[in-house]
């Protein structure tokens, strides 16, 4: 009965993997009833980065005519306002800090004319006491210390936060209204009759134009400019080969993992493959769910993808050479793949935590092509350590009510050894 239980168990499990493969590698149309919808297999769903999507990929390093000490920061906040910028101009876009750099990923066809003097534009930010493009600014850039979007409960809000001369200024608006200029957007008015005298917080309806804003405001603060250094292009035959040559790298390392697992454990090697093989599925469904502010998928993910797949091969092999290790000592098959899982899953948790510790980190205080390395590493152990620890726990186990010859596990006895009762 047990075996009939758990080969019923393998078939369902099997049956899910094929609907989820199906669903990872196919598009298809789904009609609805107010409108239809088309489906993106996961693996499409992927936020690629422009070596696989095709475009441009353009780097700007900064001209140092700044004073400010926090060369950094003024970078990243302008790298901010400039996605914002091309966003708002319909292109679809990727802009990241790469050290004194900024390098914009355009994933349309054709780059936008004039990007440098977009790039370049001069950013505005003041308050005045009256609304007038003429008027005199009451607090300017250099009066603000920092500026950034948080929320309070379901408003989003913009906190501004002035140096100590420019909160000075600010308290003389404070018996009125202050006009609000941030860029090229229309001027706004705010009651300040109840304004702290060092920061200001500004209500908006939405969260991405405080964002915008806030970025606004800290790019006014920093007197950069940015010359293109390098500009590269991606045709879509340069992509297309580039996912090919992603796939070939993917399917051959799962390939060579099985082969080698199935040639030193047989069945055994066999049920290890099919864990590996629902652990890649499910590492393409969680790199997709990743959103794409957070992480986009290079040739830096790809690897420490890669490596993730290599390393949770290695303890799925680690745990059945723990098994076979038990075999060989005398123990029966049972036995030696219960007592070989749990000789070896403390040390495959003790691992999987070490490379965990210095990713964060990476992800935390790396450049940009470390973080896109780090995100995807983290996704690879954390779904390589679910295929450890649990799956082959569970198949191993439910794999000796089906089959009990130690050939089938590719298990042999050290010599002169007796099975132990």
């Amino acid at each position: 009965m047990k075996k009939k239980r758990t080969v019923a168990k393998f078939i369902i499990i099997a049956c899910l993997c094929a609907v989820l493969a199906f669903l990872t590698m196919f598009s298809f149309h789904l009609a609805g009833n107010s409108q239809d919808y088309d489906f993106v297999g996961f693996a499409r769903a992927i936020n690629f980065g422009v070596e696989y999507r095709g475009g441009t990929a353009l780097t700007y390093k900064v001209v140092e005519n700044t004073k400010s000490s926090n060369l950094q920061k003024a970078i990243s906040n302008n790298a901010t306002r400039i996605e914002y910028l091309l966003d708002n101009k319909g292109y679809e876009s990727n802009v990241y800090q790469d050290g004194n750099n900024i390098v914009v990923e355009l994933f349309d066809e054709y780059s936008p004319v004039g990007i440098e003097e977009m790039i370049n534009a001069e950013v505005n930010f003041s308050i005045k006491k009256e609304q007038s493009d003429t008027a005199e600014a009451v607090v300017s850039s250099k009066d603000v210390s920092n500026a950034y979007a948080t929320k309070s409960g379901s408003q989003n809000v913009i906190v501004i936060e002035f140096t100590s001369e420019g909160s000075t200024k600010y308290q003389t608006l404070l018996d009125g209204t202050g006009y609000f200029y941030i860029g090229n957007n229309s001027p706004f008015s705010i009651d300040l009759s109840n304004s702290n005298p060092n920061y200001v917080g500004i209500v908006v309806k939405n969260w991405e134009t405080a964002k915008d804003y806030a970025s606004q405001i800290m790019s006014s603060k920093f007197d950069l400019e940015f010359n293109n250094i390098d500009t590269t292009t991606y045709s879509a035959q340069d992509a297309q080969k580039n996912v090919i040559v992603m796939l070939a790298l993917v399917i051959g390392l799962f390939v060579l993992i099985s082969v080698l697992l199935i040639a030193m454990f047989k069945t055994l090697g066999l049920i290890g493959s099919f864990a590996m093989f629902i652990g890649l599925l499910l590492q393409i469904l969680l790199v997709q769910a990743v959103p794409e502010h957070v992480f986009i998928f290079t040739g830096a993910a790809l690897y420490a993808s890669l490596l993730a797949m290599a390393i949770g091969a290695l303890a799925v092999y680690s745990i059945f050479a723990k098994m076979h290790k038990e075999y060989k000592l005398g123990k029966i098959l049972n036995a030696s793949v219960k007592f070989g899982y749990q000789k070896s899953w403390k040390m495959i948790i003790d691992i999987f935590v070490l490379l965990l510790v210095p990713t964060v980190m990476g992800y935390f205080f790396g450049t940009y092509v470390v973080k896109q390395f780090a995100m995807a590493f983290m996704c690879g152990l954390a779904i390589y350590a679910f295929v450890a620890l649990v799956l082959v726990k569970f198949f191993a186990k439910w794999l000796t009510y089906i089959s009990f010859k130690n050939t089938h596990y590719g298990f042999k006895r050290e010599a002169h050894v007796d099975e132990l009762k």
